[in-house]
């Protein structure tokens, strides 16, 4: 808007000047090569280095503010943290991210070795989708799914169970790490919905190409 605003002011500036410059009696040909010299001139060697150290310096303060904001984050969420400073606040994550990794490992070998034991299920790190029916007569499907957790995940898998007019009977949804595992035992898809819910599902877990040019 501020680029806009600044064209638009040019463009009232070269009009106000024309007029001026005609009532004051100068010839339209001066007029036009005083336009062309005031706005299209080249910019010399200086004004573009100069130009170019200020887009550099606004770039690197706002990396700063985001690297900056990363650890207040990271203060705030860390539990016992004692000193505030960079340098301890990355060794305490690097911490917590081990100790989250061991859990995680006993927790998957707790589940393979007891198959039937009721334990939590982490998501995978590849983008995994699969739909089984369950063996009853009440017609249920299991959905499940993992994939990268972002904001709008869940309404995008909602707005594809609603596409296809099902209903969800009991969900199971674990996040961790920046991933998100979704376990869904939906009813009403017939014989020949469960096709068209996976398809809906597998673009439901797409990342949008707007918050993909984003995270860039």
């Amino acid at each position: 808007m501020a680029f806009i605003r600044q064209g638009m002011q040019h463009v009232r500036n070269y009009y106000n000047s024309d007029a001026q410059m005609i009532r004051g009696g100068f010839h339209q040909t001066f007029i036009s090569r005083t336009y062309k010299t005031s706005f299209l001139k080249p910019r010399s060697k200086v004004e573009i280095k100069l130009l170019a150290a200020k887009k550099h310096s606004e770039a690197e303060k706002r990396r700063r503010m985001r690297i900056n904001g990363q650890y207040e984050t990271l203060r705030n969420i860390l539990p016992n943290i004692i000193k505030k400073d960079k340098a301890s606040v990355l060794a305490e994550t690097i911490k917590q991210v081990k100790e989250l990794k061991k859990k995680v490992s006993k927790l998957e070998q707790d589940s393979s070795s007891n198959p039937s034991k009721d334990v939590v299920k982490f998501p995978n790190g590849t983008d995994k989708l699969n739909l089984e029916r369950c063996n009853n007569d009440e017609g249920i499907v299991k959905a499940t799914l993992s994939c990268e957790d972002r904001l709008g995940l869940m309404s995008s898998i909602s707005g594809a169970l609603e596409q296809v007019k099902a209903k969800v009977v009991k969900a199971e949804i674990v996040s961790v790490g920046g991933r998100a595992r979704s376990v869904l035992w939906v009813q009403g898809l017939g014989n020949d919905g469960t096709g068209t819910l996976k398809s809906k599902l597998r673009v439901a877990m797409q990342k949008p190409p707007k918050m993909q040019r984003f995270t860039q």
